[in-house]
Order: C-alpha cells, then structure tokens, then sequence
C-alpha cells in the first residue's frame, strides 16, 4: 500500500479488536486512504470476536490478521495492552505503532509527526500525544486530578520537579509509535503495573527507567490529523458499557455526531478501500 521509497523505515501499526466492524471498517478504511506514502505494516490483533466482524477482518487482504480465540471481552481491557506485547513480536516494522479501533485518520500526512519527533535521536524512542478532545470531560478532570496528586505525592517524597513533570506528559497509546528494537531488547511491556495510571504511561515509564527519551507532539498537530472518541467502542459494544449511565450517553452521542460527518460517511460507503 506504499508509495514511499524503499529505503524509507517500515512502519508496523497495531491495532486490537473485539466486535466493533462499524467502528473497525471506518478506522481501517480511513488508515488505507492516507498512508500511501508510507511503507506501513498493518496488524490487527482479534481478541476472541464472535460476530461477522472476525469474517470482516478475514477478507481483508492489504493487513495482518492476528486471531486469538481464547480471549473475549471479559478480559478487557487487559486484553488491548496483551494484544500490542503480542503484536510487537509478530511486527517486522522499525516503528511499532500503538493504535485503538475509535482512531480515525484525516490526512496524508498523519504519521510525519511521530517520524520528526521520534528521528530527532536515537535515545527517543517513542513519540506521541496528550489526550484529544473527544474525551470524556469526566474522564480528562479524573486523569488531570490523579497525575495532580501523583506528581504532588512525588515532590512530597522528593522526587525533582523535571521527573514529575515528565511524568505527567507521556504520549498515549491511542496512537503513539515506540522504537521496536528497544522494547524487544529491554523485554518492555505494554501491560500496566501497580503505578500506571492511564494508557501509555507503563511503556514511557519503563523506557524512562532505560535510558530513553519520549517526545510529545502538540495536541494542535494531532488533532489535524486523526480523530480519537475515547471509548467510542462502548457505544458499539453493548457487552462494554461504560461505569456512568451519563458518560455512557454522552460517548453514544459523539460517536452518532461523528458518524454523521461527511468525511466519515464517506469512508463508510467506500468499499474500495478494502479491496486488496
């Protein structure tokens, strides 16, 4: 699906699913309309789906189907961080990237962020951004309160001021690319530990702790690119609602607004882009 030179990195994407073809398809789709210039891998990692979406993902020839079976949705969202650890030892790509299934991509150019930040030296190894605004206001103040307290609990302990402040600013694994090589040399893991707070943080803080740097891309450049609906697969997936009654119509309702966008609309009925 490249039309990028040869020479240039090879570029792995991952992505875990479970049972969200309407929300998969329009992801996929829109990954194939703006990654020509890129020489990028695809794999999607099926954590146990049951629906026509695993037929879907199957008839897909342009990505690499990684079918586990034995997992389902109970598992989430262990099974998303499982999923990437899996990925990576599949992926032949220079740059692995971390990608959810609520991702979609606006423009031919979405990845030369993660490639600037991330070429800037070999001691970075990974490259990102903050949150995006389709979260859920709850779910921002619940992470802004938690890093507060973290960091302040840190400077408490006497951690310096540059560690909490790194710590509070990781790319998240909506969408971030990682150095392969490093990850597989350390035997990182993107499975959260007792510390984590929030996706992204486990693999930054491990990469930290080796001598490695990560690098944050402004949410302005991020969000010219892609869209990202946290937790748009509960409104999708009925088996995983959200723990609020009011989040839960509020993310059914960004996803209903969104769908209903042009540009969406059009990734929908484009069939073409699946074709091999």
């Amino acid at each position: 699906m490249s039309t990028r030179s040869p020479d240039s990195p090879l570029i792995t994407l991952c992505i875990p699913h479970w049972q969200v073809r309407g929300m998969m398809s329009i992801c996929l789709r829109s990954i194939r309309k703006h990654s020509r210039k890129y020489n990028l891998e695809v794999l999607v990692v099926d954590n146990g789906s049951k629906d026509d979406s695993l037929d879907y993902l199957r008839s897909l020839k342009w990505i690499r189907l990684l079918e586990r079976p034995e997992e389902n949705f109970t598992n989430w969202p262990n099974n998303v961080f499982t999923a990437w650890d899996f990925g990576i030892r599949q992926a032949t790509g220079d740059y692995f990237v971390t990608m959810h299934s609520d991702v979609f991509v606006k423009r031919d150019d979405w990845l030369d962020p993660f490639l600037r930040e991330i070429e800037v030296s070999s001691q970075v190894a990974a490259s990102g951004a903050w949150k995006l605004n389709l979260e859920p206001a709850w779910y921002t103040w619940q992470k802004r309160v938690l890093g507060s307290t973290v960091a302040m609990m840190k400077r408490l302990a006497g951690r310096n001021a540059r560690s909490s402040f790194r710590e509070g600013h990781y790319p998240r694994d909506y969408c971030a690319m990682y150095r392969r090589d490093v990850i597989l040399k350390h035997g990182l893991t993107f499975v959260p530990g007792i510390e984590s707070i929030t996706g992204g943080y486990t693999i930054a803080k491990q990469l930290w702790n080796a001598g490695y740097e990560t690098r944050m891309i402004p949410l302005t450049e991020m969000a010219e690119r892609i869209v990202h609906v946290a937790h748009g697969t509960a409104a999708l997936a009925a088996e995983k609602p959200l723990h609020h009654a009011d989040a839960q119509r509020k993310v059914e309702k960004r996803v209903q607004q969104l769908f209903g966008q042009p540009w969406v609309q059009s990734l929908r009925e484009d069939v073409t882009l699946d074709a091999a």
